[in-house]
């Protein structure tokens, strides 16, 4: 069976990797598990507007996956604290993920910052990756 991670910073998410992994499961029968990586600040911190933010994440992330189960997707998720990429690549290696799915990240903006996120794990994970545009709006009118 196939196990598809999909790894969130939840700082910069827009859910759409999520949506996109779950999509395919439902095809192939495989089982989604969600990865949200906290800074290590955030663990120990008790910040109003972090406490916030992971209550946002974690209450948009409850309805994916409730909207996911009756069509008998199996579906987890886990919450870690510390680097993104370290957290991620002991992830992959002890929940023998077989696929990755992550989220472009914008341009100005990266998963860790610089922009060379897919380049720091690809080496250190042995899984398929499988990186995901936002599917831009389109308009139905008829003009």
């Amino acid at each position: 069976m196939e196990n598809i991670l999909v790894a969130m910073n939840p700082a910069d998410t827009r859910f759409y990797a999520g949506v996109h992994a779950l999509n395919l499961a439902r095809r192939i029968k495989a089982k989604v598990l969600f990865l949200l990586v906290y800074p290590p600040s955030t663990r120990r911190s008790a910040r109003s507007g972090e406490d916030t933010l992971e209550a946002s994440v974690r209450k948009r992330l409850a309805a994916l996956i409730e909207e996911a189960r009756p069509d008998g997707i199996t579906v987890e998720y886990y919450v870690a604290y510390g680097c993104f990429e370290k957290e991620l690549a002991s992830f992959v290696k002890e929940n023998k993920i077989t696929l990755l799915v992550v989220e472009s990240p914008p341009e100005k903006h990266s998963i860790d910052g610089d922009g060379e996120f897919l380049d720091k794990i690809r080496h250190r994970i042995d899984c398929r990756i499988e990186v995901v545009n936002e599917k831009p709006e389109t308009s139905n009118r008829k003009e």
